[in-house]
């Protein structure tokens, strides 16, 4: 199977989709132990009404609470992901500037670009019925990766998860972060029509900080529509 249209296929059928249905879900063990979760049920119709119910428990060193929230809007822009904080500062940011940030910028870029098809090398595509499967495992590349998810994290709200006054806010990055070769699982299953029904992300590894800790996250969201 060639992977580069089986990708190419279902990243064009997710963005031409015109409405979205959902609920995205995070996990996060400490020790063996659950210390956080989010949930976030989504909506965004072709009317551009976009509906989010966001739901958190945190039990995390000493922090412990929860939240829940609903908000509802509309827009005329019938493009995008439901609740998302956009990504414009951060492209603004790396396309501008004096000659030094643009070859910053430039190498940034490029650096991206020599992951994304690193990853596309070790992207596993399998048909299974009516469906396909991609499955990706990463070790060495982690740190690259680690580093984009963060300025992803800080600047999109869907995926921060905890609101701004969250004890944990920025938190589980950090954690991240520390982690001595963590190892990432990623797998999607999208349909015939090429669009994603199921992804899941797993990050698991160990760090140092007041003694050895194990840490483990997972991540997912699945489509109703």
């Amino acid at each position: 199977m060639n992977k580069i249209k089986a990708v190419y296929d279902v990243v064009k059928a997710m963005k031409d989709k015109k409405a979205r249905e959902g609920v995205l879900r995070v996990k996060v063990e400490k020790d063996g132990q659950q210390v956080s979760s989010f949930r976030n049920e989504f909506l965004h119709n072709e009317e551009g009404m976009t509906k989010c119910k966001l739901q958190t428990e945190w039990n995390w060193d000493g922090n412990v609470g929860k939240h829940e929230s609903t908000t509802e809007f509309k827009r005329n822009d019938q493009n995008g992901f439901p609740c998302r904080g956009g990504f414009r500062p951060f492209q603004h940011r790396e396309g501008f500037g004096h000659e030094h940030g643009q070859n910053r910028g430039f190498k940034r870029k490029a650096d991206g670009f020599l992951f994304l098809l690193r990853m596309l090398n070790e992207l596993k595509v399998e048909e299974q019925g009516e469906h396909l499967l991609f499955s990706l495992e990463l070790d060495d590349e982690v740190k690259q990766m680690r580093e984009r998810m963060q300025g992803k994290f800080d600047q999109n709200r869907m995926f921060q998860g905890p609101p701004q006054h969250h004890p944990l806010r920025g938190k589980l990055m950090k954690e991240i972060i520390l982690m001595d070769k963590p190892k990432v699982i990623v797998n999607i299953a999208a349909n015939k029509d090429n669009e994603v029904e199921k992804a899941a992300i797993t990050i698991h590894g160990s760090y140092e900080k007041g003694g050895t800790h194990e840490l483990k996250a997972e991540v997912e969201i699945n489509f109703t529509k």
